[in-house]
């Protein structure tokens, strides 16, 4: 069983999730604290695997409380906060820099039956944040800005060298592929590419609902790089684009967008797979995959997919994984040619052969 410590300033809010989370029997509530202030000390006295936390809460906020706990005794924290539905993610992203593993969208009001509707996505998040890897957490929150290469760091390795070797072709699509832990990689990885870059990224990254358009601001910022929603029938051109809420992200022809609805036996939307897939089918070895850090196996048979049909495909190295899930299916499926740090797929990416280098 999963020992949670539930986090929150409503005495209703902590026994309603009690009750949602114990009610299948894979996790035990084994303490509640009604602030921030209360939370090193009962993470110390309960030895959870995992905390649940609301942002706004008197004398000390999800936040701050999130980086004590990430500097004096670490342990995965899953935010939960209804602010995420005025789309004021801002505090969600900022409790993500400070060390917690997701932001999961509460619906306003303590009414049962509005918790029990978020409360497949709750589990999943908080079954993810159990098996995080603390210690890559811990640096996470230590270096809540991108890390990015020194100028003129040659971010070239011998497994760098082989990803490039294989590369003669001109690319004309990356599809990206994160779940749980996928914002501070992003960072990371956008952030060391070459600015403006030429070549189009679809990117999906399993999210909360409502956090979508302002998780695009927050890694342009972050990044530099320009990031939109993408949208039905656009072309494609250079740009990391996002699938809008409840679609999934992929191509209808080699040059154009098309965003499927999500389908009823859908685990994930948008998915990683679908995207893959489209990538395989029209682009071929004109395209690159890249798997990142995340709980399941979305996306994993889509990289098979785009490898068989000639693509190059790249996994997130184990050890810089925040959960070690798809990258792992996909390198047992054989889906991958490749396994890299996030700095060590920034640098293949920047060395990838672009039509703007070839002559018209």
């Amino acid at each position: 069983m999963i020992r949670v410590l539930i986090v929150d300033d409503s005495i209703t809010q902590r026994e309603i999730l009690k009750q949602v989370l114990e009610a299948d029997g894979d996790f035990i509530v084994v303490g509640q604290a009604r602030d921030g202030s209360q939370v090193v000390d009962l993470v110390r006295e309960c030895r959870p695997d995992v905390v649940v936390m609301d942002i706004h809460m008197p004398n000390m906020d999800g936040i701050e409380a999130t980086r004590q706990v990430m500097s004096q005794c670490p342990v995965p924290i899953v935010i939960a906060s209804s602010t995420l539905k005025k789309l004021d993610v801002d505090h969600g992203l900022r409790a993500i820099e400070a060390g917690a593993v997701s932001v999961v969208m509460k619906p306003e009001g303590a009414a049962l039956l509005h918790l029990k509707k978020i409360a497949p996505e709750l589990r999943f998040q908080l079954q993810a944040a159990a098996q995080a890897n603390v210690s890559r957490l811990t640096s996470i929150a230590r270096n809540s800005a991108p890390q990015v290469a020194h100028q003129g760091t040659k971010l070239r390795s011998n497994k760098e060298s082989q990803f490039t070797d294989r590369n003669s072709q001109i690319i004309e699509a990356i599809g990206v592929c994160a779940s749980t832990g996928g914002p501070g990689v992003l960072c990371e990885i956008f952030g060391n590419l070459p600015k403006p870059y030429p070549i189009p990224i679809l990117l999906v990254q399993h999210i909360s609902q409502g956090f979508v358009e302002g998780f695009g601001q927050w890694l342009a910022s972050q990044t530099g790089q320009p990031v939109g929603i993408a949208t039905e029938g656009q072309r494609l051109t250079p740009g990391i684009w996002l699938a809008p809420m409840r679609r999934h992200l992929a191509l209808a022809s080699p040059s154009r967008v098309l965003l499927p609805n999500r389908e009823t036996a859908d685990i994930h939307c948008p998915s990683g797979d679908p995207l893959f897939k489209s990538l395989a089918r029209f682009l071929g070895p004109k395209a690159v995959g890249v798997q990142l850090t995340g709980m399941g196996n979305d996306g994993a048979h889509g990289l098979l997919a785009l490898k068989e049909a000639g693509g190059d495909t790249v996994i997130q190295s184990k050890e810089s994984c925040l959960i070690w899930g798809m990258p792992k299916v996909a390198q047992e499926l054989g889906a991958a040619n490749h396994e890299l740090s996030p700095l060590a797929i920034a640098g293949a990416l920047s060395r990838l052969k672009t039509r703007q280098e070839t002559p018209q």
